[in-house]
């Protein structure tokens, strides 16, 4: 009876239902052991791979530091080839200049001028004189080359005129290069150190069109410091005045009485002495350009005095159609960058303890004898020996103070 009581159990489904539950849990298991190994799998790969990644990264080091530190040439023309540091592709620090993966090559000169200031002038900005055989009269232009030697900067340049210029300089160790010019008609008759004065502008020009900025210099100065210390490269021209007193050199407001316009009698007006020709900075950028192509065509057709027409075109305002070169002013300090009627008429006159410091240039633009002016201001101020310095007169006229 209980056999058929089994039997009749069976008869109803029960067991089999029972046999598939039984089965379905095997599966689950084996489902689970399976994704067991195969996270344990997974695992030991990743961990292998991590293992192994330090070495690859360590052969892509030592690669990129061979090639840090080997030079390449160009196959094309054997200029250097540059190679600046690449940014993290998730920087935050903008790309400049500097910081882009890129090889640039060194360009060919332009000319033959480029190639000379490559060698003087690697910081891009040099101190030209302008100089002809006049000027090694009575050693002159020796004077000023030992001014400049003594003062300690190499980055200067005398543009000779003529082939006997650029001999002396050769033969005497200094940096020149040959610059022939023709005296325009317009400039004949003016005397030989005005007409060449006159003609500096476009030489000047062709410096700057190279991007190089210049501190132009009259043979007739003084050079006791390095100039290049003392200026503050803030404005497109920084030049010596003619002032000898800050009101005079730097500008001041001045009145304007004319008593016949009753309550509106006084005005006001702006005035200074003029900049000097003969001895200013020049930053190299589109104005200065500008102010020097303005001056050298003027000057090329006009019979005028050099530097009436440099400041009339730095000075003289926008207006009507006219638009000036628009070009940012700088006044050098007077007491270091010094002219010879601030010297001869106040400066030597004054108690030691008075005295401003040792200047940077003195200008012998206010004296016609200048060569002697020269001498003595070296004498003054390299050799402490005051004596030919105020043995002079204050002016050109004997007795003077």
């Amino acid at each position: 009876m209980n056999i058929n009581s089994k039997g009749s159990k069976d008869c109803t489904g029960k067991s089999k239902v029972q046999e598939d539950k039984s089965s379905n849990r095997l599966r689950i298991s084996y489902f689970i052991i399976g994704l067991c190994i195969g996270i344990l799998i997974s695992e030991r790969i990743y961990v292998t791979h991590r293992t192994l990644d330090p070495i690859s990264s360590k052969l892509l080091a030592t690669k990129t530091e061979f090639l840090d530190n080997h030079s390449f040439k160009s196959s094309k023309d054997d200029s250097i080839i540059l190679k600046n540091e690449s940014l993290p592709l998730n920087s935050d620090v903008a790309p400049t200049a500097s910081t882009v993966d890129t090889a640039t090559a060194v360009p060919e000169p332009r000319n033959e001028l480029e190639k000379t200031l490559r060698l003087i002038a690697p910081n891009k900005e040099l101190l030209v004189a302008i100089s002809n055989k006049n000027m090694l009269w009575d050693n002159m232009l020796n004077s000023f080359v030992n001014g400049i030697k003594k003062s300690g900067f190499t980055n200067y340049l005398i543009v000779a005129l003529d082939e006997e210029t650029r001999k002396w300089c050769i033969e005497n160790n200094v940096n020149a290069f040959l610059i022939s010019v023709i005296i325009p008609d317009s400039q004949k008759g003016t005397g030989d150190n005005h007409a060449v004065s006159s003609m500096k502008f476009g030489i000047l020009k062709q410096f700057l069109e190279l991007d190089y900025s210049v501190f132009l210099s009259d043979i007739d100065v003084c050079i006791l410091q390095n100039p290049f210390d003392h200026i503050y490269r803030d404005s497109d021209v920084e030049g010596m005045s003619d002032g000898f007193d800050p009101p005079t050199a730097y500008g001041a407001i001045d009145g304007f009485d004319d008593p016949s316009m009753g309550w509106g009698r006084f005005a006001q007006f702006y005035k200074h002495f003029n900049m000097n020709s003969g001895l200013f900075y020049l930053r190299a950028n589109k104005r200065t350009i500008e102010l020097m192509t303005r001056l050298e065509t003027r000057l090329s057709k006009e019979k005028y005095w050099d530097q009436t027409a440099y400041n009339e075109e730095i000075f003289f305002l926008s207006h009507g159609d006219y638009k000036s070169p628009q070009v940012s002013v700088r006044v050098l300090d007077i007491y270091k960058f010094m002219n010879s009627k601030v010297l001869f008429k106040d400066v030597r006159h004054r108690p030691r303890e008075n005295r401003p410091p040792k200047p940077i240039i003195v200008h012998a633009n206010y004296h016609p004898d200048k060569h002697q002016r020269m001498k003595a201001i070296f004498s003054f101020y390299n050799d402490n020996d005051e004596g030919p310095l105020m043995r002079l007169p204050g002016g050109s006229e004997p007795g003077s103070r």
